[in-house]
């Protein structure tokens, strides 16, 4: 009974884990572009509610950081740092509930159910900003989930490839 209860928290945690990302990417568009207006959409699925600049969506995997002007050019740093933002979010994520789970909440039984359940949630945070990191890192190409998009690492890759970012062609 108490693991159904824990499902719709994990679901939450997860949910806050991609939107942080996704304000990664808004904090490196901010640093590469200045002030201009962004949205972020979290999650995939059924649109749930819009708070802000933000739109929540059902299902707590993929999201998506909009520049409001898409067609406005950008220099080649400002993509990157853009880009970047999000995976390193990820990776300091990850690096935060590692330390948590190994410095603070380390296993031990006589601390009681409360102790073991946050352990179990740090645990949880870890292995999916891990994975979050990982899977956008990656210079890849979603197969299954995201059918078709590309990663952010895949992304950096070709800006990279490209002489003048605001034309937008590789190489």
């Amino acid at each position: 009974m108490q693991y159904i209860l824990i499902l719709p928290l994990l679901w939450l945690l997860a949910g806050l884990s991609v939107l942080l990302h996704e304000l990664g990417h808004a904090l490196g568009f901010r640093l590469g572009a200045g002030k201009k207006p962004w949205r972020v959409l979290a999650g995939s699925g059924p649109e749930l509610f819009t708070v802000g600049r933000c739109t929540f969506h059902l299902f707590p995997v993929g999201g998506y950081f909009l520049p409001v002007d898409r067609d406005e050019p950008q220099t080649k740093r400002g993509k990157i740092l853009m880009l970047l933002g999000g995976p390193l979010t990820s990776l300091l994520l990850t690096a935060l509930f590692f330390a948590l789970r190994f410095f603070v909440f380390v296993p031990d039984a006589a601390k009681g159910a409360l102790y073991g359940m946050f352990a179990y949630l740090v645990t949880f945070l870890l292995v999916f900003n891990f994975f979050q990191f990982l899977f956008t890192a990656l210079p890849i190409r979603y197969r299954v989930v995201c059918r078709g998009m590309i990663s952010d690492g895949r992304q950096i890759v070709r800006v990279l490839r490209i002489k003048d970012a605001s034309k937008g062609e590789p190489q």
